[in-house]
C-alpha cells in the first residue's frame, strides 16, 4: 500500500467519524430540545413533582404562584412588587428563599425562608415562578428575565385569571 493511499484512507475514516460524531450531536440536541427546554413536558418521568403542604393554595383560591427570590438577584425585588400589584383573583401568591437574610429584603407579602422550599423549587436560575395546583402537583415553570413582560408571563402561567400587572 502506498503512502498516497493510506492517507486517502485515513482521511477518510476520519471524514465518516466526523459525519457519525456530528449526526450524534444533533441527535442529542433535538432531544434535548423536545424535552428539557420545553415547559409543557416532563423532563424526568420518575421525578416527584408534587411539593409539601406549604405551598399549597388556601380555602377557596385555585392555585399557588411560587416565585423564586434571590437577596442577590438584581431583577427580583422589581418583579416581586410587580406581582404583589397584579390582579391575582383566586391565586395564592408566596415568595420563596433559601434564608432569612433573603426573605428580609422582601418584606411586602408572604415570603418563606426555607431550604428544602428552595432546594425542591430551584432550576439553576432566580427569579421564577412556579404554579401549584391543590394536591401540590407543579403546573408550570418559568424563568423570569429583565426583558420579561409580567402580565403576558402572568397570562400564560394563569390563563383563567386576570393578569393585570399594575
Amino acid at each position: 500500500m502506498s503512502l498516497p493511499l493510506a492517507l486517502s484512507l485515513l482521511s477518510l475514516l476520519i471524514a465518516i467519524f466526523a459525519v457519525i460524531a456530528v449526526a450524534a450531536v444533533y441527535s442529542r440536541l433535538r432531544a434535548l430540545e423536545q424535552t428539557a427546554l420545553n415547559p409543557d413536558t416532563d423532563r424526568l418521568a420518575d421525578e416527584d413533582r408534587t411539593l409539601p403542604a406549604t405551598l399549597l393554595p388556601g380555602p377557596g383560591q385555585r392555585a399557588t404562584l411560587a416565585m423564586l427570590l434571590d437577596g442577590g438577584c438584581g431583577i427580583c425585588q422589581g418583579v416581586w412588587e410587580s406581582l404583589q400589584a397584579a390582579d391575582l383573583p383566586g391565586v395564592r401568591l408566596v415568595g420563596v428563599t433559601g434564608d432569612a437574610g433573603a426573605a428580609a429584603a422582601f418584606a411586602k407579602g408572604v415570603v418563606l425562608a426555607d431550604p428544602d422550599l428552595w432546594t425542591a423549587l430551584y432550576e439553576g436560575y432566580a427569579p421564577s415562578l412556579t404554579v401549584i395546583d391543590g394536591t401540590g402537583a407543579v403546573l408550570a415553570r418559568r424563568f423570569v428575565y429583565g426583558d420579561t413582560e409580567i402580565s403576558t408571563l402572568l397570562s400564560e402561567l394563569l390563563p383563567t385569571g386576570s393578569s393585570h400587572a399594575l
